[in-house]
C-alpha cells in the first residue's frame, strides 16, 4: 500500500481509498493547534522542496505569485500564501510535484470532483510505490492534493517536463503547470496558507516524511517510472513526429474511427513468428527490447504493418490467443484504462510505421561485400559496418543510452564559446553512428560523421581531435586508421559524469544526428528545433533547455518560423507543420549533398590510387618489376587533401 498523498480523511496516517472524501472545513486553519502544526510542516518541508532558497508570496489569496513578491525562504511560515521554486537557476530539480486540482476535475465533468482528485492522487502514489519509490503528499482546504517525490540527483527540465506531461495524460485532474516553467514554476508546500482560509496539511505521518527527505529516490526508480509512463511518453512523441500531410494520403478510418494502414494485397493472417511468440507467451529477448513496454509496442507495430485494424488486436487479447500480450496491460487498473493504453500504443505504432514506410526512419537497402549494411537516413545514403563479434547487443544498447545521458548532462556546461555548437553537432553524429551500428565502437570515417553532423569533414576531424585529447574525455581513439580502415573510436563515459550516466533520459524523437536541412539553417537552429514538440515551450525555457544565449534562441526561432519548422502559440513555441525534408529540398540541400558525395567518391578513388602506389614500397621475398619509376612515385606524394585532413581514408559513400 502506498504511504503518501492519498489519505481521504485529511489527517495524517497511512493512506486509504475507501473512506468518504471530506468537504473543505473553512476556518480550521485558524486554530492555535492548526497553526502550530502548519508551522512545523512548513519548517520541515519548504526548505527541502524549494530549489533556490527563495519563496514567492501571494497578496490575492493564492491566485498569483508574482516575481516582485519574492523573498528569502526561511523555516518561518509566511503570513500569506507562499510557493517555492521547483527548478534551480540552471533548470534542474530534485522534485517531482504532482498537483491534483479540483477545478480541473470540475472542468472535465467529474460527478464528484473531490473523489476524482483523491482517486488520481491514490493511483499516482501506487505508481511511485510500484516503481520502488517513496514520497509524501498533502491536501488543501478545498480538496486539492499534492504528491511529492524527491530524487537523489538534480534532473534537467526537459526530462521533468516530459514526465509531467505524461502524468497529465494519465491523470485527468493533474495540472502539470508547476513542472512546466523552468524559471517560474512554483508549488505551494505543506503548511502554507491557502486562499480557502486554511493550510496545506500533510496526509503523511511526519516520521515518514522525514524518511523520504533523508532517502530520496535513485536512478532505478527513475528508470522504472519512465517504463511505466512509456505509453504516454510515446503518445506525446507520436504527436510530435506524425507527418500531417502524408497521413491523409495513407491512413484510413475503421468503424470505430481508429486509423489503420491498408496493405497492398490485403492483411496478413499472422505476425512474424518472433512477434507471435511474444504475444502468446509474454517472453522476449532483452537484447532486442529493453522493457515489456518496448516488446508490447513492437507487437502492436507488427500488427499495423500487417494491415490489421485495432479491433483485430483487441479481439486476440479478449479471446485469450495473446495471453502474454494481455499480461503487458495487466498493470492498468481497469478495462477502460487498458483499452486507452492499447489505443495509445496503436496511435504510436501508426505514426512509427508510417514514418518508416515514407523515409522518416532508417531504411536498410542491402549489404556490402564486407558485410556492412547500406542504409538511407533522412536523404543520406550511408554504409554501416557490422559490430565487432562477441559484443552483446543489449549491453551495447544500454551503454549507448548511458553515454547519451552523460553527454546531455555535460553539453551545456562543459563546452563554451564559438566551438560549443560545433562540438555538440559532432557528439550527436557520434551518437547516431553508435545507434546505427548498435555498438559503442565506431569506425564510420570522418566523412560519414560529417554527413550526420551537417558539417565540413575537416571541421569534424579537428573536433574529433579536440574531443579525444580532452581530460576525462567522451571518446577514445582505439585504433588509428590503416589502409582502407578509418580511425576507430569508442564512446566512453567520463568519470566526472558517471553518476549522471545512471539517470536515464527520455529523449523524444530519434537519438543523435543533425537533419541535413540544418546545413543551411545552422547548428543553433538544430539544437532549438530538437527541443520543440507539440506542447508550447516558452522562449525563456528554451534558453534553459538548449543552453545558448537568449539572443541566439530568438534568432533561431525566427529562422525556423520563416520556414514553417516552428510556430508561436499561446504559451510558447511548438514544432511547425513543415516537413524538414521538404524544406531541405526548397533550400537546395539534396543538390548540395550530391556534390559533397561526388567529391567524397573522388577523394576515395585518389586514396585507393595512392595506396596502390605505396604498396610498391612494401618488400616481398621476390620483388616484382614495377612499371612506375620510383622517383615518379616519390614526386607524386599523397592526394593534396590529405595534408589538411590527416585523419584516415574516406569511407565509401553510396551514389
Amino acid at each position: 500500500m502506498p504511504k503518501f498523498g492519498v489519505s481521504n480523511t485529511g489527517e495524517t496516517g497511512i493512506a486509504v481509498t475507501d473512506n468518504l472524501i471530506p468537504r473543505p472545513r473553512h476556518g480550521e486553519g485558524y486554530s492555535g493547534e492548526g497553526t502550530l502544526k502548519a508551522n512545523e510542516e512548513w519548517a520541515l518541508c519548504a526548505p527541502a522542496l524549494g530549489a533556490r532558497g527563495r519563496v514567492r508570496l501571494s497578496h490575492d489569496g493564492g491566485r498569483n505569485y508574482p516575481r516582485h513578491l519574492e523573498r528569502e525562504l526561511t523555516v518561518r511560515l509566511p503570513l500569506s500564501p507562499a510557493a517555492v521554486y521547483v527548478y534551480d537557476t540552471s533548470g534542474h530539480t530534485r522534485l517531482l510535484a504532482a498537483d491534483f486540482d479540483i477545478s480541473r476535475a470540475v472542468r472535465r465533468g467529474a460527478q464528484d470532483p473531490y473523489a476524482a482528485v483523491a482517486a488520481d492522487a491514490a493511483d499516482f502514489a501506487a505508481l511511485v510505490h510500484a516503481c520502488g519509490g517513496r514520497g509524501f503528499g498533502d491536501i488543501s482546504p478545498n480538496g486539492g492534493r499534492h504528491g511529492y517525490v524527491l530524487w537523489a540527483a538534480p534532473l534537467p527540465y526537459r526530462e521533468m517536463r516530459q514526465i509531467a506531461l505524461a502524468l497529465a495524460r494519465r491523470y485527468p485532474t493533474l495540472d502539470p503547470q508547476p513542472m512546466l516553467g523552468s524559471t517560474d514554476g512554483v508549488i505551494r508546500p505543506p503548511g502554507s496558507w491557502h486562499r480557502s482560509r486554511g493550510h496545506q496539511k500533510l496526509t503523511t505521518p511526519l516520521v515518514h516524511v522525514r524518511q523520504v527527505l533523508a532517502n530520496p529516490c535513485g536512478p532505478d526508480v527513475w528508470s522504472a517510472l519512465i517504463d511505466a509512463l512509456m505509453p504516454e511518453l510515446e503518445a506525446i512523441e507520436a504527436e510530435q513526429e506524425t507527418p500531417v500531410s502524408m497521413a491523409a494520403a495513407v491512413w484510413q478510418m475503421d468503424e470505430q474511427h481508429d486509423r489503420w494502414l491498408p496493405r497492398a494485397g490485403g492483411p496478413l493472417p499472422r505476425l512474424s513468428p518472433r512477434l507471435e511468440e511474444i504475444a502468446a507467451s509474454g517472453k522476449f529477448d532483452q537484447r532486442d527490447y529493453a522493457s515489456p513496454s518496448e516488446a508490447r509496442q513492437a507487437v502492436v507495430a507488427g500488427a499495423v504493418a500487417c494491415g490489421w485494424q485495432l479491433a483485430d488486436v483487441s479481439a486476440r487479447l479478449a479471446g485469450g490467443d495473446w495471453s502474454g500480450m494481455a499480461s503487458f496491460y495487466a498493470r492498468y487498473k481497469d478495462d477502460r484504462t487498458r483499452a486507452e493504453r492499447l489505443r495509445a500504443d496503436w496511435k504510436n505504432a501508426i505514426a512509427w510505421v508510417t514514418g518508416r514506410e515514407f523515409g522518416r526512419d532508417v531504411h536498410t537497402r542491402g549489404r556490402t561485400h564486407s558485410g556492412g549494411s547500406k542504409v538511407e537516413l533522412e536523404g543520406l545514403r550511408l554504409t554501416v559496418e557490422p559490430a565487432p563479434r562477441g559484443m552483446d547487443a543489449g549491453t551495447e544498447r544500454q551503454q549507448i543510452l548511458r553515454w547519451n545521458s552523460a553527454m546531455r548532462a555535460a553539453e551545456r556546461y562543459r563546452w563554451a564559446g564559438p566551438r560549443a555548437v560545433t562540438i555538440r553537432r559532432v557528439l550527436r553524429a557520434l551518437l547516431k553512428a553508435a545507434q546505427l551500428r548498435n555498438c559503442t565502437v565506431i569506425a564510420f570515417g570522418v566523412r560519414h560523421l560529417a554527413l550526420l553532423a551537417g558539417l565540413d569533414e575537416s571541421t569534424v576531424a579537428k573536433t574529433l581531435k579536440l574531443l579525444r585529447e580532452e581530460h576525462d574525455p567522451f571518446i577514445n581513439l582505439i585504433q588509428v586508421h590503416h589502409g582502407e580502415r578509418a580511425d576507430t573510436y569508442r564512446l566512453i563515459i567520463p568519470q566526472g559524469y558517471a553518476e549522471a550516466a545512471e539517470w536515464r533520459r527520455w529523449q523524444p524523437g530519434k537519438l543523435g544526428g543533425i537533419h541535413p536541412v540544418f546545413r543551411i539553417l545552422g547548428g543553433t537552429g538544430a539544437l532549438v528545433w530538437e527541443q520543440l514538440n507539440s506542447e508550447p515551450t516558452r522562449t525563456t525555457d528554451l534558453h534553459t533547455l538548449v543552453g545558448i544565449s537568449p539572443t541566439a534562441v530568438t534568432t533561431a526561432l525566427t529562422t525556423l518560423a520563416e520556414h514553417g519548422l516552428a510556430e508561436r502559440r499561446r504559451g510558447g513555441w511548438i514544432r511547425g507543420p513543415a516537413d524538414p525534408l521538404r524544406v531541405a529540398k526548397q533550400l537546395g540541400v539534396p543538390e548540395l549533398l550530391v556534390d559533397i558525395m561526388a567529391r567524397y567518391r573522388q577523394q576515395r578513388a585518389e586514396w585507393h590510387a595512392f595506396l596502390s602506389v605505396i604498396e610498391a614500397f612494401v618488400p616481398t621475398l621476390e620483388p616484382p618489376e614495377y612499371p612506375i619509376p620510383l622517383q615518379e612515385i616519390a614526386d607524386a606524394g599523397p592526394p593534396p587533401w590529405m595534408d589538411a585532413e590527416p585523419h584516415g581514408p574516406p569511407q565509401p559513400v553510396l551514389g
